[in-house]
Order: C-alpha cells, then structure tokens, then sequence
C-alpha cells in the first residue's frame, strides 16, 4: 500500500524518545538551519574554501578519491587525476553546504536557481506515454534540489529512509516530502513504487550505491567490474515503465544550475539482467563525463570485488 505523507509522519513520530534524547540532533538541525539561510552561492563559496582545507584534513577521503580515479580513468595521467581528484573534494564539499539551503528554504524559493532544462522532450515523450517514470538519479552535482524540479514535473513518489536523530529526521523529512509523496524505504515501500509505477506515478532512485550480494550484479562501470543494484531495471521493466537519468549540474558560475536529461541505451529494456543494469552504468557514466568534478568520487564505489579479489581500498 502507498502510504501518504501523513500515515508516514504518524508513523516515524510513534517512536518514544527517552527526556532530554537528541540533544546532538537538535542543535545540529538548528545549526543547519540558521547556515540554511544564507544565500546558496554564498554556501557554495564556504564549500570550496572548505573544500580546499578537506583536501589535507581528510586524509581518508582524499584516499578514496584518488583510488576510485585511477580505477575509472586509467587513461588519465597521475597528474590529471590529481587536479581532479582536488576539484572532486571541492566540489562535495560545496554540494554539502549547499545542501543545508535545500532542507532549510523551500522549493519555490530555491527553483529560479535553475536557469534551464536540457533534452526535456525526453520527459516530455515520456509523460505524454502515461506510463511510470524511473528517473536514474546518480550523486553528480546537486541531487538534493533536483528532487525539487522532478516534483514539479510529475507526480513523484519517493523512498525515504530516517535518520537517527528524530530532529535531523523531521528537517530532512519536511524538506524533501514537498510536493513529494513519501514512502519507507524498505521492502514495504518498494512493493509501493511496484504497484504506483503503472499507474503513471514517477520514482527517482540512486543506481550508484553498492547493494547487497543479493540485490546487485556484477557489471562493469568504467570498465571495472562493480556490484550495481537490480533494482532500477527491475523497477522498470517489471512494471512497463520508462527509464531516464537526470541530474542538475552546476553552471560556470558557481550560483546557479540546470538541469538534464540523459537516454538509456535499447538494452536497458532487456530481460537480461546484466544487460540491463550494464546499460544503466553506461548511462550514468555519460553523466558523469558532462563533469567529472561534480560526482561524488569520495564513495567507496568498489567496495565489494569478484571472485575474491582484494579490495581496493586499504
């Protein structure tokens, strides 16, 4: 069952909280807050700045980084791959702070920072098929405020997962179930995307996460073998349903955005499993190659190898 936004808060706020819990989660939801206010370039340059110092107070993302580039870009000379691995980090950094605008100001206020729209006819075509709509949705520039562009494009159903801190939780909550419908993510919540999808609802869901052994398959991503989840394909080829990717890019400016949409390859709709999702990682690439700078390169992307190989990451 499809669970509205009000069953869904009921839900999340029947947990008891013991006096005087979340303290932590409280003052940090009211720091976001307060940080939220402040002019999303305006966050954007305290991101780079604190980008910049990321790049030698975190060692272990700077790591990450550097590993996940060399994998993905073999070509590329260290020293290219150096410079971008700075620009990456920058990058994070200011999506991160940016973010705190988007659980903090609402959507009418944020959505004139995206100046246009590339290949729509894409979605256009689609919702003029009535049938569901699975947006691809990789961590590339600022996924948070494209949340705000999908909902007002479609009639999109989302899964939410809570966080740990009730106050975090409801800021998060509230920021993202505008114009949004929500549901848990769970399994419960993905029997509902199953049975909305067909009737013309839209979903937008992560590929570039690493499932579990049981949800994933093992298909190549930049040409590395990675586990890539099931579910995007399944989502969509079990239900009929037309897949796209979508991402909202920054602008040279560094304060405004647009956003895009990317085609699937024909073999998405394959029954092939590792057909399916191999084609799904190529379209996420070709997001990724519009900006390399503005993926999330910091995520242990191969985490899990094949056939026991050892892990890139030590």
């Amino acid at each position: 069952m499809i669970l509205s936004r009000a069953s869904t808060q009921v839900e999340r706020q029947s947990q008891p909280q013991a006096p005087g819990s979340d303290v932590g989660g409280k003052l940090l939801a009211a720091a976001i807050i307060v940080l939220g206010k402040l002019p999303l370039w305006l966050l954007g340059t305290i991101g780079d700045f604190l980008g910049r110092l990321a790049w030698y107070a975190a060692p272990g993302a700077r790591k990450v980084t550097l590993v996940n580039l060399e994998m993905c870009f073999p070509d590329k000379s260290p020293q290219e791959r150096l410079a971008l691995a700075k620009q990456s980090i920058r990058e994070t950094t200011r999506t991160a702070l940016e973010i705190a605008a988007t659980w903090s100001q609402p959507a009418d206020k944020l959505l004139p920072l995206i100046t246009h729209a590339e290949n729509e006819k894409i979605l256009d075509d689609a919702l003029a098929s009535h049938k569901g709509i699975v947006f691809i949705v990789p961590h590339f520039g600022n996924w948070e405020l494209s949340n705000f562009y999908m909902a007002r494009k479609c009639d999109l159903l989302a899964m939410y997962k809570a966080v740990e801190s009730p106050a975090l939780d409801q800021l998060i909550y509230r920021a993202r179930s505008q114009n949004t419908e929500m549901v848990t993510a769970d399994k419960r919540g993905v029997v509902a995307l199953f049975k909305a999808l067909p009737k013309g609802k839209a979903t937008g869901v992560l590929p570039d996460q690493e499932p579990t052994l049981k949800s994933g398959v093992w298909v190549p991503f930049f040409g590395v073998t990675a586990l890539t989840p099931r579910l995007v394909s399944k989502l969509t080829n079990d239900t009929g349903s037309v897949a796209m990717g979508f991402g909202c890019q920054r602008n040279p400016d560094g304060k405004t955005f647009h956003v895009f949409y990317e085609p699937v390859d024909a073999d998405f709709y394959s029954d092939d499993i590792e057909v399916s999702a191999a084609a799904m990682n190529r379209c996420v690439e070709r997001i990724i190659l519009r900006d390399p700078k503005q993926y999330q390169w910091e995520y242990k992307r191969f985490k899990r190898r094949p056939d026991n190989q050892p892990r890139p990451y030590k």
